[in-house]
């Protein structure tokens, strides 16, 4: 049940008509309910095994808490004990494979005998988000910033809640769990506000994102098409492809939320006009960055004790959240690339080297590298991302495609350089009209217009997908 889908769009509509009434007492058992059902509506038969999976992982958790805080004495060995488990419970579903082809290729590079494993395992929708919403939890209750909640129901609702479920935002218990409590009331801003919201992601994931991966699985997914000058535009696409893809399910889902009378933490500020490395990680994806420093690099010891350690812990911070992303070599490169520019960034902070940057160059370098690194996040596998930088690189070999290579290949429809190129550039300009005129558009008359036309894009799209889902969006994967 994609966001981007007819189906979710009356799931939608039938959960809110419901919720808005009910009796009061019974709103937050109907989101749970619904968060169940949606989350197992997903890939049948396996759908039906994921509800009572998070259900016991949920009650799992309640039961530590609520331990930690009948036995203050033991708190700490229930919090190894319980982030332990929950971790080798990723690792089972996410990365056994992974670890088994290399272990299986260590053996081989050192000559000893290597039995090939290939283990049949399923991997639960949203696990890692999962996880982190359980394991920051349980910190926070072992720091004191958290109680448990007296109501298990609030508190598998806060876990399940199914518009931040598949793909965040990672919403902390402060954000959401003390929502519930305040019993929302009806309001025909916030519902307008949440249906902007909605109309205005859809239009990022239908017409953009899914647009220009057109042109990005192609040149990815075919080597002999792949140049100078394929290649820079597939790559200046991914990063268009992925910002609206990410960031228009973010809307979706804050809308959804809002539709409901819950407010979801903000994902994004602009990335795309970060100054630097470490500004980039402040406005993208944020729910993951806060994450990652919270209960990772901090605890590590973060910028304390010097900048040996200081690097070690952006190393493997930034390392560890490449693994987390998928069980493949190419999330571990591509997260010890950020780590490796954010090492940069703050040597050349150190030295004030960056003062002698202007701005604007200075977001142009943060954005390359940025794309750089998701040479590794897109290829398929390690050899492919070699074989891509390889003619991103080359500026003596250019493809002229004269013909709808990707038509005649594979019957799939093609998008000529040319075309993909103007979409990435509009892409842009776009988005630097939007952020630095929307503040002024404070007349209602504008407003209003603005509404209309997300409206009116958000149904002609419904018309165009007559009931059919376009792509699944890309972090669904994780």
């Amino acid at each position: 049940m994609l966001f981007n889908s007819l189906t979710y769009i009356l799931f939608l509509a039938l959960v809110a008509l419901l919720y808005w009434n009910v009796p009061p007492r019974f709103r937050v058992p109907l989101l749970l309910l619904a968060s169940y059902g949606f989350y197992m509506s997903w890939s049948p038969p396996h759908g039906l095994i994921y509800g009572p999976l998070i259900l016991v992982d949920s009650l799992y958790f309640y039961g530590l808490s609520v331990a930690m805080v009948r036995w203050p004495d033991f708190k700490k060995s229930l919090l190894i004990f319980g982030v332990t488990t929950e971790l080798l419970l990723l690792a089972y579903f996410k990365y056994a494979n992974f670890l088994a082809q290399t272990s299986e290729q260590i053996l081989r590079w050192l000559h000893l005998p290597a039995a090939h494993q290939q283990f049949d395992i399923f991997l639960p929708l949203a696990i890692s988000f999962t996880n982190f919403v359980l394991i920051s939890y349980l910190i926070d209750v072992y720091r004191g910033k958290e109680t448990p909640d007296p109501s298990f129901v609030r508190f598998a609702t806060y876990v399940a809640f199914f518009p931040h479920l598949i793909a965040g935002p990672i919403v902390r218990a402060s954000e959401l769990l003390r929502q519930f409590d305040d019993n929302p009331r009806f309001d025909k801003a916030r519902l307008i506000q949440g249906i902007h919201r909605f109309c205005t992601g859809f239009f990022l994931k239908v017409f953009i994102a899914d647009v220009i991966a057109v042109y990005v699985d192609t040149i990815f997914g075919h080597p002999g098409l792949q140049a100078f000058n394929t290649n820079w535009i597939a790559l200046y696409g991914f990063s268009v492809q992925l910002f609206c893809d990410f960031f228009g399910y973010t809307l979706m889902a804050q809308g959804s939320a809002l539709i409901l009378g819950y407010t979801l933490p903000e994902n994004f500020n602009a990335p795309y006009f970060a100054k630097n490395m470490s500004e980039f990680w402040q406005r993208w994806h944020i729910s993951l960055s806060r994450w990652l420093r919270d209960y990772l690099y901090i605890p590590l010891g973060g910028n304390r004790h010097g900048k040996v350690n200081t690097y070690r812990n952006l190393f493997i911070t930034m390392g560890l959240g490449g693994l987390w992303h998928g069980a493949s070599w190419n999330f571990v490169i591509w997260g010890l690339l950020n780590g490796l520019f954010l090492c940069i960034y703050k040597t050349a902070a150190y030295f004030k080297i960056n003062r002698f940057i202007p701005t604007a160059l200075a977001v142009i370098i943060t954005f390359h590298a940025v794309c750089l690194t998701r040479v590794f996040f897109r290829a398929p596998t390690l050899q492919e991302a070699w074989h891509f930088l390889g003619a991103l690189l080359n500026p003596f070999h250019w493809q002229t495609l004269a013909t709808p290579a990707g038509s005649v290949e594979d019957g799939h429809a093609f998008m000529a350089p040319e075309t993909a190129l103007l979409l990435v550039i509009l892409f842009f300009v776009g988005h630097a009209l939007i952020r630095y005129y929307r503040p002024r558009l404070t007349h209602p008359l504008w407003q209003e217009a603005s509404i209309a036309a997300a409206y009116g894009i958000f149904l002609y799209g419904l018309i165009t997908l007559g009931g059919r889902s376009s792509q699944q969006f890309i972090y669904f994967q994780f």
